[in-house]
């Protein structure tokens, strides 16, 4: 992200303005060092070495305009700017704050301390400098800003602050709605029903809370009245395991209640905020036998009045929703021709309008390659049952930061290996509005909502077609200057064999991005696998429901921590996680091996601020980033380190 310090260079004018400014801000306090034209053509010729990335120089100057002038707030600010640049975070923060004491009200210098005090591991301090940024100015970049540091928010008696903020940025798309979810989610649990009722219901279970008790507590209530709990469950995964079992809970409770008891507008608008979940984590929720068979019950009779031209009773159709899409209805069609309360047509968009869009778009997307390789058969397979991963896109965001930097080119021709559903696809689409963008896998299922999603920004710069990672060979003449494989080539027959077609692909010079799981960050999916082969699991919906609850239970200590991961709340994604029927893990020594046969610069990872300060502090001589025996080292110590995977980038010499 561009430094929010950087402003463009002054004309003439403007630095004449300034210079008043300055010299009027803070009467005496030059000190009679150096006449105010003077220290203001200093600051001039600072920030033209600043902008012009000369950061030494820079750093002179700013230094001798402070030496001047010891009350100039923005050369503090700025000099900050300039030493983080430089990789001095603790240095950098502690000008911003000089800068800060001098002028509390200097959104600039909160955004450069939130970007100092990321670099430096100090997430705490991040979010707070990023959150005054956004309330003294709210723009593109201090938005930005907030999303990328809130979760390291503490809260001390300021939730309502940050739960005003979070919940805006879940309904206006600041970011990915995974970046603010795990907040949202203890932000929630701070309301003391819902708390209480999380406790109670973790009490009871596998049994459910009765109904009665439900209804008659504060519970349903305190759940329908909190707002940031309805745009959370409306964008994301519900990634908290005692969350999901009091909404399991409510869910049955509620559709106990269906046919005598009712729903008024608030009800109704919880209800259809549950719907939306359960649609987004693909129906992940344990079910009953008793609970299937009432909400088939209740599916058949929706069935028989939209047969007889009947509206059925508005809250009939989110509560079927919460269990099973409303597109396998008999008659769904009519659905959105009928007048319905908003939130109950955002339950129809979602799971009539929209998945009829995608079988529509599906029949122009071109086959670019056959696939006969007996393992990306099995892939395409799995992917067709379950595309991953299921996401929401809301408001218009503006796109992040080009990951090439505001001055280099962007490539012209681009591509995308394996985009699933399109998440990264889109993104990386939106930041190079400039590149040819060919964005391909295995899956139509999986292409279809990438194409539909693209359709709704406005993209015209993506094309999506299906095709075989080993069998793109065939477009050889086809080449690209930039191409991401982020999390496919693990799932391949031959992971080497596959990445070195993809390099054939590639221009001289060109950069790739890649994603490979790690041996040592996947030891407790592996003890999972294992606890699944041993108990029978197979990958089905129902089969995986139960998997999920044995594994939360397990007394292996391994095996249960697989249910911290974001992962484990989706049906494709914990699919995925455990069940996929490919799977390599690989090392350090080994990518540092291929990187070398292959002729490719390694261009470091892709990790968050805090692991970097650790490495930093670890291996603290230059270009160690860049040094893969560096990073076997830590990982070797730090075992959980890529969890996730292995994500970097290379340039091809």
């Amino acid at each position: 992200m561009r430094n929010p310090g950087y402003r463009p260079l002054m004309n003439r004018k403007q630095r004449r303005a300034a210079r008043s400014s300055s010299s009027a801000s803070a009467p005496g306090s030059f000190a009679g060092k150096a006449p105010a034209h003077i220290v203001a053509d200093l600051f001039d010729t600072a920030v033209m070495h600043h902008h012009a990335g000369a950061l030494i120089e820079a750093e002179r100057c700013y230094r001798q305009v402070i030496a001047a002038f010891p009350g100039h707030a923005e050369a503090h600010s700025r000099l900050g700017a300039v030493l983080m640049r430089q990789g001095k975070a603790a240095d950098a923060a502690a000008q911003i704050e000089r800068a800060l004491a001098l002028k509390p009200d200097m959104f600039e210098a909160f955004g450069n301390l939130a970007q100092a005090c990321l670099a430096a591991g100090q997430g705490e301090r991040a979010a707070e400098a990023a959150c005054r940024a956004l309330e003294l100015k709210e723009a593109p970049q201090t938005r930005a800003m907030f999303a990328q540091c809130v979760g390291f928010a503490r809260f001390a008696g300021n939730e309502a602050r940050y739960r005003r903020l979070l919940a805006r940025a879940l309904a206006e798309g600041w970011t990915r709605p995974r970046e603010l979810t795990r907040l949202g989610i203890a932000l929630v649990k701070l309301n003391a029903p819902i708390r209480d009722a999380i406790a109670g219901a973790a009490a009871a279970w596998p049994a459910r809370l009765p109904a009665d008790v439900l209804w008659d507590s504060p519970t349903i209530a305190a759940l329908a009245q909190d707002e940031l709990l309805g745009r959370l469950m409306e964008c994301d995964p519900i990634t908290d395991l005692g969350l999901e079992r009091l909404l399991t809970a409510v869910r049955g409770a509620m559709l106990q209640a269906a046919a005598d008891r009712a729903f008024d507008e608030r009800d109704l608008g919880f209800c259809c905020s549950l719907a939306r979940q359960c649609f987004i984590n693909e129906y992940v929720f344990a079910t009953t036998e008793a609970e299937a068979e009432a909400a088939q019950k209740l599916g058949a009779a929706v069935e028989r009045m939209l047969a007889d031209g009947k509206a059925p009773p508005a809250h009939w159709l989110p509560l079927a929703a919460a269990y099973f899409p409303l597109y396998t209805l008999a008659g769904c069609e009519r659905l959105p021709a009928q007048s319905w309360p908003a939130a109950l047509a955002a339950v129809i968009l979602q799971q009539v309008r929209e998945p009829a869009r995608e079988r529509q778009i599906a029949a122009a997307i071109p086959a670019l390659t056959g696939i006969d390789d007996e393992v990306s058969r099995a892939v395409r397979t799995q992917y067709e049952e379950n595309p991953y991963p299921r996401w929401t896109l809301n408001g218009t965001p503006a796109p992040a930061a080009s990951p090439w930097g505001a001055a280099a080119p962007q490539p012209r021709d681009a591509l995308i290996a394996g985009c699933g559903t399109g998440l990264s696809t889109i993104e990386f689409a939106r930041q190079a509005r400039a590149t040819r963008i060919l964005a391909i896998d295995l899956s139509l299922a999986s292409l279809r909502y990438a194409k539909r999603m693209a359709d709704k920004l406005g993209l015209t710069n993506v094309e999506f077609g299906q095709a075989d990672i080993l069998r793109l060979g065939s477009l050889a003449r086809q080449k690209f200057d930039f191409i991401d494989a982020s999390g496919v080539l693990h799932h391949l027959a031959d992971p080497w064999a596959g990445w070195r077609i993809l390099l054939s692909l590639l221009r001289p010079g060109g950069i790739m991005q890649i994603g490979l799981y790690s041996a040592l960050g996947r030891r407790n999916i592996v003890a999972a696998r294992a606890f699944i082969a041993a108990r029978g699991y197979r990958p089905t919906a129902d089969a995986i429901r139960r998997c999920r609850q044995d594994i939360a239970a397990a007394d292996d200590a391994q095996v249960a921590s697989v249910a911290e991961r974001d992962d484990f709340f989706t049906l494709s994604e914990c699919r995925d996680l455990l069940f996929h029927v490919q799977e390599h893990r690989t090392t350090l020594p080994q990518i540092k091996s291929f990187l070398a046969a292959n002729g490719l610069d390694f261009g470091g990872f892709f990790v968050d601020a805090a692991t970097r300060a650790r490495f930093a502090a670890r291996f603290a001589r230059p270009q160690a980033a860049l040094d893969l025996d560096c990073w076997h080292a830590f990982e070797t110590e730090a075992p959980d380190t890529f969890a996730g995977m292995y994500q970097f980038s290379l340039r091809k010499s």
